[in-house]
């Protein structure tokens, strides 16, 4: 950003840059507005996201490359600790450099990490990086059956084998059901029709599928307190609806009408509109509503030469998902692994705007569904017999 600003460099405004805008505008805001300058703190940080996003959109797509590996490489390391995971927690510093526990917290007891946590301190933080891997995973599948490479097919199974059971310890609900989306979302691109039979089958064992979840027991439970947790949340934003309380305001403030130690809202739209006011929420549905719009373009767009466009389509349903039953955008260790991933995503979608839409391509390719496409087959099978 300092070299931008000193070389006097044009910056182009994108929907990343738009949002983090957003943000950093209601933070300063909400700081002067309270009379709280810690809050300052949060600005520097976003200003932080705003300088990684400049330097990763203004370089090659070949980033993204890179960032797929590394976010597998870390779901591979979460895996790897787990069976040393509560040995670790007995030596603070150990579990401090392995990111095991969050440094500066005292009395940790082992017993109570029974789920996988990884280097996120939190098991809920981790799910959100073995998502993201699992949905990268699964683009690199669908890329090896393209190509007939089924050696490097089979290794690509395993770890996605490795990657849902990481999940399974997690012990995430969230994660269990954004999981099972996107292996639908998978089989989708890959056999239309294994796919709507998965789905008939997933609607007919509900119950048995609720048992396989995690920690099923508690799902009552866990949504009542979402549920409470979500209302106070609303009711904290109604009295600083503009320009939020700031994440760190939110603690402060919910401790102190509440009584209760809530770090975050536990929803991600209700999370930004109530730590970065209506300024930020309505930012962030602008921000999804369009990013929606340029997924569903691109995955009806007839041109097949659209390189990572499947781990995008994806992973970037990730974010929402998750965001939905949990803020994991609150912890920066996966906040900035998202603040990349939608740098790539702009940057790969430059050239799609609101106006760029073609239906005569969009009815082409529902026509070419597999479906039409057997039935005009054998329609054309039938007139040459004729």
């Amino acid at each position: 950003m300092h070299k931008a600003w000193k070389k006097g460099e044009k910056v182009k405004l994108t929907l990343g840059l738009f949002l983090l805008g957003c943000m950093f505008v209601s933070t300063i805001c909400a700081s002067i507005a309270m009379n709280n300058y810690s809050y300052f703190l949060v600005s520097a940080l976003i200003l932080a996201y705003m300088g990684l996003y400049m330097k990763i959109a203004n370089n090659r797509l070949k980033v993204f490359r890179s960032f797929k590996y590394v976010v597998i490489f870390g779901g591979v390391y979460f895996y790897g600790i787990y069976p040393f995971q509560q040995w670790m927690m007995e030596m603070p510093v150990l579990s401090y450099f392995t990111g095991a526990a969050l440094i500066g917290t005292a009395g940790i007891d082992p017993q109570q990490y029974t789920r996988l946590i990884g280097s996120t301190y939190n098991p809920n933080f981790s799910v959100a990086l073995l998502l993201l891997g699992l949905s990268f995973l699964f683009a690199d599948c669908l890329k090896s059956l393209e190509k007939g490479t089924y050696t490097k097919l089979s290794i690509q199974l395993g770890a996605v084998c490795m990657f849902s059971h990481a999940i399974l310890l997690t012990g995430s609900k969230a994660g269990f059901v954004t999981m099972l989306i996107i292996f639908v979302f998978f089989l989708l691109k890959w056999n239309k029709w294994i796919s709507v039979a998965l789905i008939t089958l997933m609607l007919l064992n509900i119950p048995l599928i609720t048992n396989l979840m995690p920690r099923s027991d508690e799902l009552l439970v866990s949504a009542e307190i979402r549920k409470e947790i979500w209302r106070n949340s609303i009711n904290l934003w109604q009295g600083h609806s503009l320009f939020g309380v700031t994440p760190i305001g939110f603690y402060e403030g919910y401790y102190y009408r509440f009584s209760e130690h809530v770090p975050h809202a536990h929803n991600m739209i209700i999370g930004f509109f109530t730590e970065y006011g209506a300024l930020g929420g309505i930012a962030l549905l602008m921000v999804l509503f369009i990013n929606g719009y340029k997924i569903v373009y691109l995955a009806l767009s007839v041109k097949n030469n659209k390189i990572y466009l499947d781990h995008f389509l994806l992973s970037l349903p990730v974010i929402f998902l998750t965001g939905i039953f949990d803020y994991v955008l609150y912890s920066p260790q996966v906040a900035i692994m998202i603040v990349t991933l939608l740098a790539c995503w702009d940057q790969y979608t430059a050239k799609v705007s609101l106006t760029s839409i073609n239906l005569v391509q969009i009815k082409t390719k529902v026509m070419n569904l597999s479906f039409f496409k057997s039935k005009k087959t054998a329609n054309e099978r039938l007139g040459k017999s004729e």
